[in-house]
């Protein structure tokens, strides 16, 4: 009995031990990044050109819009402009199935690889790669094995690798075709590590620009601010992860909130007041397009959103396309004409 009283003793001491740790490299590395920010050095891209259509489709995410097609804990969109069609992200395939929900998702909704010109990885976690298998190799893939893809562009935003393609990495903001930018990297700090993400940004015609983010981990006020620096023009929509896991996450692990630790720790999590403010900011932008991934945010603050911009809010959902600029596309007509 005793022993077992001075093992638990032991073992407790461990993990406080290595929890402080851990909250100090965080405090550590959020002033590393947030001095980081201060200094940021960015040129306009004044040269990025626009597009008439747009029409986003979440192929992975945490709700299907129907039956037949995958939810799952990552994210892949993808975007079809007048010029171009991006996939940003490839989901998680936790279980490691041959075809994976992506593959899957895309095969039900008439998508096939020929239709995508330009692959976007946002940010290196198992949820937007691939996997953790594919985490670990440097890599990620669509599927269980990464299928050719032949002369497609790959722009990730860190140095990664794929067989017979050598990705470019675009930690400075990148013109990707016309009317179709990345934001470059903005660095955050995590409790478990730092993370460097991008977002990919389009501008609509006459309407502005709209922000398609993987996780949102720059955190949204930085988002906001860039693409003000970048463009000189209004913010007309954002969709995807805004990473708002408040009060809880979706992802548990022995009683453990993952999706809350992993970023923000024990202590570290915003209250729902200071989500609610992040809210009323991005309101004062007036968007006219909000839609907001459940992957990593919560389904009390997605009601806030929805509560906050009414009917300018629009449910993000596996095979569901978000129609934001003249709705209907041959890619879209080929989508619904499979899917029926």
């Amino acid at each position: 009995m005793i022993t077992a009283i001075v093992g638990m003793g032991v073992l407790l001491i461990v993990v406080a031990g290595l929890y402080a740790i851990l909250e100090i490299r965080y405090r550590s590395g959020c002033r590393r990044v947030e001095a980081e920010w201060q200094h940021r050095s960015v040129a306009p891209l004044t040269h990025i050109g626009s597009t008439r259509t747009l029409e986003i489709l979440p192929l992975v995410d945490w709700y299907p819009a129907r039956p037949d097609l995958h939810g799952e804990a990552g994210v892949s969109y993808l975007i079809k402009t007048d010029r171009a069609t991006v996939l940003l992200d490839v989901g998680l395939n936790m279980r490691g199935t041959d075809p994976s929900p992506l593959e899957d998702n895309m095969r039900k909704l008439g998508i096939g690889s020929q239709d995508i010109d330009i692959i976007v990885i946002s940010h290196k976690h198992i949820d937007h790669v691939g996997g953790l298998r594919w985490l670990r190799r440097g890599t990620f893939s669509l599927g269980n094995a990464q299928p050719e893809l032949g002369g497609k562009r790959l722009v990730v935003p860190v140095p990664m690798d794929y067989p017979g393609n050598r990705p470019q990495v675009t930690p400075l903001p990148t013109v990707l075709a016309p009317g179709i930018a990345t934001t470059g990297t903005i660095s955050s700090q995590l409790f478990l590590g730092r993370v460097d993400e991008q977002a990919v940004a389009v501008h609509v015609e006459g309407k502005g620009i709209v922000l398609v983010v993987g996780c949102g981990h720059q955190t949204l006020p930085k988002l906001l601010t860039r693409a003000k620096e970048l463009f000189g023009e209004p913010l007309y929509g954002i969709v995807g992860g805004l990473h708002f896991p408040v009060p809880h996450g979706r992802i548990t692990l022995a009683g453990m909130d993952l999706q809350n630790f992993v970023v923000f720790g024990l202590t570290h999590v915003p209250s729902r007041p200071q989500v609610l403010a992040q809210i009323g900011h991005l309101a004062e932008h007036d968007p006219r397009w909000i839609s907001v991934s459940a992957h990593d945010s919560s389904d009390e603050i997605i009601e806030q959103f929805r509560r906050a911009f009414g009917d300018r809010f629009h449910d993000l959902r596996v095979g569901e396309w978000q129609c934001i600029a003249r709705p209907a596309t041959p890619l879209r007509q080929a989508g619904a004409q499979q899917a029926a």
